[in-house]
């Protein structure tokens, strides 16, 4: 039991480590940074339940589609941030 707890222990103090890391990097404190996570979740939670409703039925059924759609949407704004960073490195180099 003592065993599990401190592998338990250790995944704690690496998360924490690693949140307390990126917020630096980042230039903002933990707290806002997991109050921003926080706020992300329950935009998720918020699309997720709107796709839910308007498609109804089984949730298994369309979970792999919403799954999908998520998906793509973070490679869109993936590629939308890549443009940007491309077009705002060629401003600067001229």
């Amino acid at each position: 039991m003592s065993e599990a707890m401190n592998e338990s222990e250790r995944l704690r103090r690496v998360d924490r480590t690693r949140d307390i890391r990126q917020a630096n990097r980042q230039g903002t404190t933990t707290e806002r940074r997991s109050a921003s996570r926080e706020h992300r979740a329950d935009r998720w939670v918020e699309w997720f339940r709107y796709r839910m409703e308007q498609r109804g039925g089984d949730v298994a059924q369309y979970l792999p589609d919403l799954a999908a759609e998520l998906e793509e949407q973070i490679h869109d704004e993936i590629a939308a941030a890549i443009r940007q960073l491309k077009a705002d490195l060629i401003k600067a180099l001229k």
